[in-house]
């Protein structure tokens, strides 16, 4: 991995890496959820990079080395877009198989309606798509996180009482995670920025915007993942006009971050279908 920064438009430095450049080769744009480091992608470029360019980035300001407040309308979807366009402009391609992973498959939901001439394939990974209005498209975790991150949140006040229920209570129970997952919970800073950035996805309207993609998508989800589940990706696919759906009955949600994954060999194996020229 080459790791670059590049300005936001409004001036934030957004990291971002890339292999090196095959020349013929396609590109990825693998969209990371919220508050991970790039490192996380290790496996993803192990696995794909020998017949793939591949980029990715870090979200904007979440793990930022700081203690600052969080600028008005810093985390709206239409920056965290911006910020995509910016980190792709710096490649040589006009067209990226664009993967979208938890959080970053409802921001690839959004680069599908506003940038579409930017995407030739889309394949949504264990989508969080939020759709907290619907019990079944809801897990008990994804509930629990939605409690405490409203909740932290609010105010200075209500976000120190959640730091401080997560200092003394780290999910225990969800133990099989990958180091590093839980970043943004471990210093108060992170958690602000998680926290307000969260509350604006959450109000995206990630219905309304599937039904507007047009391009061929895969939707991917696995029975034994406890944050984002089958049904919310059903749902979402339904509204798909060009979508197909994979369940892995053992898969949960973090595939696409360990090493010898079978999310990554059925990735591989639908763009194999789609361009076999390529492998």
């Amino acid at each position: 991995m080459r790791e670059q920064t590049v300005q936001s438009s409004d001036g934030i430095e957004l990291k971002y890496a890339t292999t090196d450049l095959k020349q013929g080769k396609p590109w990825i744009a693998l969209i990371m959820p919220f508050g991970l480091k790039l490192h996380m992608a290790k496996y993803f470029f192990d696995f794909f990079e020998p017949h793939y360019n591949i980029v990715v980035w870090e979200s904007r300001s979440i793990l930022e080395a700081s203690d600052r407040k969080v600028v008005e309308n810093e985390f709206a979807i239409e920056n965290h877009l911006m910020d995509m366009r910016a980190v792709l402009d710096t490649c040589p391609a006009k067209k990226f198989i664009m993967i979208g992973y938890c959080s970053g498959a409802g921001l690839a939901l959004a680069a599908a309606n506003r940038y579409p001439q930017l995407i030739e394939d889309l394949i949504l990974v264990h989508g969080e798509y939020t759709i907290l209005g619907d019990s079944s498209c809801t897990t008990q975790f994804a509930s629990e996180i939605d409690s405490l991150l409203s909740l932290a949140g609010k105010d200075e006040e209500h976000l120190g009482l959640v730091f401080d229920k997560i200092k003394n209570d780290r999910f225990e129970e969800n133990s099989n995670r990958p180091d590093g997952i839980d970043l943004p919970f471990t210093e108060l800073a992170f958690l602000r920025r998680y926290a307000a950035n969260y509350l604006a996805y959450k109000n995206t309207d990630f219905e309304h915007l599937a039904r507007y993609v047009t391009h061929k998508t895969l939707l991917m989800s696995g029975n034994k993942d406890v944050q984002a589940n089958v049904t919310s990706t059903e749902k979402i696919g339904e509204l798909m006009a060009n979508s197909e759906i994979h369940v892995d009955p053992n898969a949960d949600h973090y595939g696409l971050l360990r090493e010898d994954s079978k999310s990554m060999v059925t990735i591989w194996n639908y763009l194999y279908e789609q361009r076999p020229a390529c492998a």
